[in-house]
């Protein structure tokens, strides 16, 4: 049982969920965006709190349900659109795990009302502002950091409702990390021909996977050997008494 639980810990991924933005958006004027969470270790800010140079907050929240009821129609959501800076959601991913995490995925959801031309598709790139700090490589000692605006998905966005999950060492064929205590900032960016189309996302998830240090797999198999030690001499011991 023992082994089994360490090995479990150790390979358990962490993820950190935001699906009620409008409730939780400090700002007093809904055109602004301004939200925090802490969940797992890990924290999520979004907006103006410091999360690139420019803290790109999209068009703020909304708190409509398009007349319509099921899961993601729970009314409350990010807004895109009025202009080309509104396009943008700026957040940050800081890791408080007690390891480095490798960034496995990112997932969300994105309305655009059936019919419309416009948005056509979206962006996640890669921040190099401030101390943030996304490796890629084998790990956070041998890699180095990725360039500014560099790619971590996209795809294209249809009418309704569209659902994303994002492998982000499959789209970088590589893998990101963030060490802990750092943080990376990253841009969600809606691609449109009109700068005021509209969109809405939701449900917006990060998991990442972390790695314990070296020094912390020894520790764990120290743990190891001493448990399978105390089980074979209850073993012994129960063989010896029969």
């Amino acid at each position: 049982m023992m082994a089994f639980a360490l090995s479990a810990a150790v390979a358990s991924a962490a993820t950190i969920t935001v699906d009620d933005f409008a409730n939780h958006n400090t700002q007093a004027n809904s055109n602004n965006l301004s939200l925090t969470k802490t969940e797992n270790g890990l924290t999520l800010t979004f907006g103006v709190l410091g999360t690139s140079n420019s803290g790109w907050d999209a068009f703020g929240t909304g708190t409509s349900t398009f007349g319509q009821t099921g899961a993601w129609f729970d009314g409350s959501y990010v807004k895109f659109g009025n202009s080309v800076n509104q396009q943008l959601l700026d957040f940050r991913i800081t890791n408080n795990t007690g390891s480095d995490v490798k960034l496995t995925n990112i997932s969300f959801d994105i309305r655009k009302q059936p019919g419309n031309a416009n948005p056509t598709g979206w962006q996640l790139l890669y921040l190099a502002t401030g101390d943030s700090a996304l490796i890629k490589g084998a790990s956070v000692a041998s890699g180095s950091e990725m360039v500014n605006l560099a790619g971590l998905g996209t795809d294209t966005i249809e009418g309704g409702i569209n659902n994303y999950s994002e492998s982000i060492g499959g789209n970088i064929q590589g893998t990101a990390w963030i060490a802990n205590g750092d943080y990376a900032n990253i841009r969600l960016k809606i691609n449109t021909a009109a700068a005021g189309a509209s969109s809405q996302m939701d449900n917006f998830s990060v998991t990442v996977t972390p790695v314990p240090e070296p020094r912390t797999y020894a520790l764990i198999g120290g743990l190891l050997a001493l448990g399978c030690a105390v089980m074979r001499r209850r073993i012994s011991g129960k063989n010896g008494s029969v």
